[in-house]
């Protein structure tokens, strides 16, 4: 598992107007909330520089070190002024139009205990029904998996060079550590290889051009004239 640090300072002050000049600052607002914990904070632009500049997900552990912590925590004088917690993102909220980030939630988790997170789920290698011809769809982007922090993978990737034309891969086809559990339905289909449109219209074409069997005409038997003629 990947794990990153970041560095916030302790939001004394909360509301739209402090919100604001937050922003004007270039830094944003954020909050890091736990079972024990509901601490208001600030990402500077040069932290949010560092974040920008990785690949993180939803299992991405963070070492979240917060300055001037103890003044939220009312730890008796003489706590150390910085704190270091083991957060995740739980929720990132993006501008419209800008796309620039706008509020984070970080989760203080303990690395002792099991997590259920979303980890993105990529494929690897071109699947053989692609080379024939057939059209690739992934279904699922993600799946929610169940394990303690430091052994939930970054992201699950999977080989699909022997997948072909008409055929499906399920979670339940996904093989991951005995240590980690799926929560996603083993049902789910996460993707598939289906035959080109062209080639599906040309099949139906072709059905409707061909000619429809006749039934066979049922001849029947004239009677002899004589024996009609003794039955009367």
């Amino acid at each position: 598992m990947e794990r990153i640090k970041l560095t916030a300072n302790f939001r004394e002050k909360t509301g739209k107007k402090e919100t604001k000049k937050i922003k004007r600052e270039g830094s944003i607002p954020a909050i890091c909330y736990g079972k024990d914990i509901n601490i208001p904070i600030i990402l500077t632009h040069s932290t949010l520089k560092i974040l920008r500049s990785i690949h993180f997900s939803e299992s991405t552990i963070i070492d979240m070190e917060i300055v001037d912590s103890a003044k939220c925590l009312n730890e008796a004088k003489g706590a150390k002024e910085k704190k270091v917690f083991a957060v995740l993102i739980k929720d990132l909220q993006v501008h419209p139009l800008s796309e620039e980030i706008t509020h984070i939630d970080f989760m203080k988790v303990s690395l002792d205990a099991a997590i259920i997170v979303k980890v993105p789920l990529s494929l690897k290698g071109e699947a053989k029904g692609v080379k024939e011809g057939g059209v690739l769809e992934q279904i699922l982007w993600e799946l929610e998996i169940e394990g303690l922090p430091l052994d939930v993978p970054q992201n699950l990737e999977v080989d699909i060079c022997h997948l072909e034309v008409g055929h499906s891969l399920h979670v339940g086809d996904i093989k991951i550590a005995d240590n980690l559990k799926i929560i996603t339905s083993s049902k789910e289909p996460f993707v598939t290889v289906t035959a080109k449109l062209e080639e599906v219209e040309e099949t139906g074409e072709a059905l409707a051009q061909e000619p429809e069997s006749k039934e066979p005409e049922v001849i029947k038997e004239k009677k002899d004239k004589k024996g009609e003629k003794e039955e009367r």
